[in-house]
């Protein structure tokens, strides 16, 4: 995680990359359109989806 990474803050929420970094916790949906978010998010799952969604 940059310095950058910080200070980003979800535009709905408010809860910033840090605090999603640190809790494992996102604060609503818009959260995973954050670039950050959605590169941890597939470094953790490797790039898999819910096959039960469709998108």
């Amino acid at each position: 995680m940059s310095q950058n990474d910080e200070i980003i803050v979800c535009q709905k929420c408010g809860t910033s990359v840090k605090e999603i970094m640190e809790t494992g916790f996102v604060g609503c949906e818009k959260c995973y359109d954050i670039p950050a978010v959605k590169e941890a998010v597939n470094k953790m799952f490797g790039g898999k989806r819910n096959p039960q969604k469709n998108d």
